[in-house]
């Protein structure tokens, strides 16, 4: 089967690879539609510059961990599919760009009716959106500052209006601003450049600064940490959901006594094989929500829509043209949403 591979020189390649091997609790799926994680997945082929193809194919190093597609085969009696249904899921290194993938348990879901393949691939970086969401602790009337206006930073501010929360949202693309726009056209939120967001901080929070400030973007700069802690209030919360230099200012951490957190991907779970590839959940009693757990509700939040991510679908490519697909998302192209159609 065909799969896709960074090819050491700052690009990728199709690579031909051997079918999955199919294991209780899983299931083997066709794929018609796979998500390119842009920052990610460009990170990866960045990191493989100077590297044989031969070194690149022998590690195994695949793009990707989005999708959805259709089920072939499966094996286990818990599955929440059956053969034939469209489905939806997440995970490396479960899922990744190639023709087929086998999926376990907790990171594969049926998708209803009303959700299309390429909104489906999107229930991952839902998750991921999700569980940072959730680590701000926010609620009904609160604050938040979302920086970065990319796919996670537009779900994360769609979580938290969901959730009663009042937004400010920020990005230097105002493209990017225009397409949250076109998710949620109206509520209680504002769309401003990160150098005026000061005082659209101060104006919605009557002076008193953000009760949650969401990181949301991919930098080298320490910048955006240093802004965030001059805009989240005394005792509030700065969530890193992206990947940027988290250089703490000492002083205005001190003084406002912040509560800081990495987020890591879609939430308990992950990375754990007992859960994801044995499917040994964990007790809601004690673990509310999982990785799976996320997954599912951002899926059902599509379907009943309360979250829409058709407004970043950019650029969906048929795979054959997966070089013109990357190379977009490698020299960072106005869009969000570049998707590979494997049909």
């Amino acid at each position: 089967m065909k799969t896709i591979m960074p090819d050491g020189k700052g690009g990728v390649m199709s690579v031909e690879a051997a079918m999955p091997e199919l294991f209780a609790g899983a299931a083997l799926c066709r794929m018609t539609h796979s998500l390119i994680s842009a920052g990610t997945e460009r990170g990866i082929i960045e990191n493989c510059i100077g590297k044989s193809a031969e070194e690149i194919i022998q590690n195994n190093t695949r793009l990707g961990y989005l999708g959805a597609g259709i089920v072939e085969e499966i094996m286990g009696e818990r599955l929440p599919c059956k053969k034939g249904e469209r489905v939806a899921y997440y995970g490396a290194p479960f899922v990744s760009h190639g023709e087929y993938v086998v999926v376990p348990e907790r990171l594969l879901f049926a998708l209803p009716e009303n959700v299309s393949q390429e909104c489906g691939a999107f229930i991952g970086l839902g998750a991921i959106a999700m569980h940072g969401f959730r680590l701000g602790k926010a609620g009904l009337g609160e604050v938040c500052h979302v920086a970065g206006a990319g796919i996670i930073g537009n779900l994360c501010a769609q979580f938290a209006l969901c959730a009663g929360c009042r937004v400010i949202l920020t990005d230097y693309d105002s493209g990017r601003l225009e397409i949250f726009k076109g998710c949620v056209p109206a509520g209680d939120y504002v769309c401003a450049a990160p150098d005026v967001v000061e005082g659209a901080v101060h104006r919605m929070s009557g002076g008193q600064g953000a009760d949650a400030v969401f990181l949301c973007m991919g930098t080298t700069s320490s910048e955006p940490m240093a802004q965030a802690m001059r805009l989240v209030r005394a005792g509030g919360r700065i969530v890193i959901v992206g990947v940027l230099d988290i250089k703490v200012p000492r002083e205005d951490f001190f003084a406002k006594e912040v509560e800081v957190t990495i987020s890591r991907a879609a939430g308990p779970g992950r990375y754990d094989g007992t859960y994801e590839r044995e499917g040994r959940d964990y007790p809601v009693q004690y673990v509310r929500w999982t990785e799976g757990r996320n997954l599912g509700e951002s899926l059902r939040l599509i379907a009943a829509g309360r979250i829409h991510v058709e407004p970043m679908i950019s650029h969906v490519y048929p795979v054959n043209r997966f070089a013109e697909a990357y190379e977009g998302v490698i020299q960072n192209r106005p869009g969000m949403g570049y998707i590979l159609d494997w049909k």
